[in-house]
């Protein structure tokens, strides 16, 4: 139960509902799989694994929750060309071409056709609500995903007030300004970044095992370069990449932070994971705290 990546989203006002609440309202949008003709299913499944008793997992203050969607894998090439072999045999038996809208309608009378042949996949995306600290954290690699836990969310509960943390001076500057060796003291840098140079439209630049100091990497920065990438280490706790959209991703605990759960053995599975996911959502808002206070004050 250690996420590897996060999107994170603050609360604009106190948490209206308590851990009871939540759960009641998710188990009203439970996940059900897909019908015969369904493209696709999402809601809600048992956030510490199939065996777990409720949807969501209370750990402190920390809320534990898991969106499951299944979709339907229907591959184009094979929709196209079985809509193709249809389209022909209208041309032969009538002698005509068959386009616009006629043509989608049988398009879309096929798909509905294939469906119940098709196989399934299913995607987890999971997310803590820090209920004191007034975060929600979502392990997720592209805001897509982000947003589509935070809207669902939003929906199961009536309201959801959060928005991204709001910030002044642009992260590529302040990520700059650290490469160049004006970091906080209790951060320091890895060996990998990505660089762009926007006024010339250079492209992107990544670079990696590399000592960020080096004298190349900083005469990309003097030649107008910025960093919207950087890898750090953070107070013994964790190392991760911070990118531009204040996302952060690859994240990493340190063996410090893990070893303190070594006495737990993996037998028992679900004490196990209450205990990982009670450090990993302690020390991870701790971080993102201390981002709020760099990135705000930057």
């Amino acid at each position: 139960m250690w996420f590897k990546n996060a999107f994170f989203y603050q609360f604009t006002q106190d948490v209206e509902f308590n851990a009871e609440q939540i759960e009641e309202k998710l188990q009203e949008f439970s996940f059900q799989p897909c019908g015969k003709t369904d493209m696709q299913s999402i809601g809600w499944t048992p956030a510490l694994g199939p065996k777990a008793a409720t949807l969501t997992h209370n750990a402190g203050d920390f809320l534990l929750v898991c969106l499951k969607k299944q979709e339907k894998v229907l591959p184009a090439a094979v929709v196209r060309e079985q809509l193709e072999d249809k389209l022909k045999e209208i041309e032969e038996a009538e002698g005509r071409k068959v386009k616009g809208k006629e043509k989608q309608n049988i398009k879309e009378e096929l798909i509905h056709t294939l469906l119940p042949q098709a196989f399934t996949k299913s995607s987890f995306v999971n997310a803590y609500i820090a209920m004191k600290a007034g975060w929600i954290v979502i392990e997720a690699s592209s805001p897509n995903k982000a947003e589509e836990l935070t809207a669902y969310l939003r929906k199961c509960l009536g309201s959801l007030p959060v928005i991204p943390l709001e910030i002044e001076t642009p992260l590529m500057a302040t990520f700059t300004e650290w490469m160049r060796g004006d970091h906080p003291s209790d951060f320091s840098l890895g060996t990998e970044v990505e660089l762009k140079d926007f006024a010339e439209d250079e492209g992107t630049l990544r670079i990696k095992n590399l000592s960020l100091d080096s004298d190349d990497l900083q005469n990309h920065l003097n030649n107008g370069k910025q960093v919207t990438k950087i890898a750090v280490d953070w107070d013994d706790t964790l190392s991760c990449v911070l990118a531009d959209d204040s996302s952060i991703k690859r994240i990493k605990f340190s063996d410090v932070v893990k070893e303190q759960n070594e006495d737990i053995t993996d037998e028992d599975k679900m004490a196990r994971l209450d205990a990982d996911f009670a450090l990993m959502s302690g020390e991870l808002t701790r971080f993102i705290e201390r981002l709020k206070a760099v990135y705000t004050q930057a």
